[in-house]
């Protein structure tokens, strides 16, 4: 046997390890993406179940509230001799109740995100920052540590349900706007503006469309955000540094999401058949 022969044997038995190594490797690649996929799945059906519970527990929360204000009205007209005492020891114990405001309202803050917005749920709605005029213009307020998700069409695959997470992040005086795609950090769109995010997640989607539906999805990256809600606005109304914002004018009118392809996944799939 010469040495070319033994060369020979050689590669092959090296091949024939390779092969088999490679195979494994397939198969567990093969099923560590169905173990994602199973969890992505079960992800998007805990969040819509989450977004139809927070509906019926915000209805069910506003008619306690409407029963205990009943009751405080009767027991105000009988008035009972306890509450009368309460009363005449008030001035005592202003200090005592002025701190214990302040920390149930910060509870109450806390305590009521998530929101369920129709179409978005409303994590964290983040703090203003009136001195600096790039998180706040003519028509729309930017508060930093913005953080809501709302379910969309993937961007690889726009027939698939994806969650989406958005925020608005403070990078050194400028506002950076996120889009996460179902935790994928390799796939983040982000800008310096709400809209940038949103014309870059709606060009990846178009690659997989015909020429004649890509006119039909408009760019509204603060509408993508939620930040065009009215219930989002009237929680920015209610901050205090809401009127030191000296740029800003008055929010734009919401716009329907329902019937946009560019903000509804379902609306969008009407395009794709």
């Amino acid at each position: 046997m010469n040495k070319y022969e033994q060369r020979y044997r050689r590669l092959k038995r090296s091949i024939k390890t390779y092969l088999l190594e490679n195979s494994s490797i397939a198969d567990e690649i093969c099923h560590v993406q169905g173990e994602l996929t199973a969890a992505r799945s079960e992800r998007l059906f805990l969040i819509e179940r989450l977004m139809f519970h927070e509906g019926l527990a915000k209805n069910n929360h506003i008619q306690n509230c409407s029963t205990n204000e009943k009751s405080e009205i009767k027991d105000k007209t009988n008035g009972t001799p306890s509450s009368i005492t309460q009363d005449q020891t008030l001035p005592k114990t202003n200090t005592i109740d002025i701190k214990s405001k302040n920390t149930s309202t910060a509870r109450k803050k806390k305590s009521m995100f998530p929101i369920n917005l129709t179409n978005i749920l409303l994590h964290c709605l983040g703090e203003i920052i009136p001195g600096n005029p790039n998180f706040h213009t003519s028509c729309w307020i930017y508060p930093v540590g913005y953080v809501a998700t709302r379910i969309y069409a993937h961007p690889k695959d726009p027939k698939k349900k994806c969650v989406f997470t958005c925020k608005i992040l403070n990078n050194a005086g400028i506002p950076q706007f996120q889009i996460i795609p179902d935790n994928d950090l390799d796939g983040v769109f982000f800008g310096e503006s709400a809209n940038i995010c949103h014309q870059e997640l709606i060009t990846t989607i178009q690659r997989s469309f015909k020429d004649n539906t890509k006119a039909h999805l408009k760019v509204q990256g603060e509408v993508f955000f939620g930040l065009s809600n009215a219930k989002t606005q009237s929680l920015l109304m209610l901050d205090a540094n809401f009127k030191c914002c000296t740029n800003f004018k008055g929010f734009n009118l919401p716009n329907n999401e329902n019937n946009d392809p560019a903000l509804s996944f379902e609306e969008l799939q009407t395009y794709l058949t």
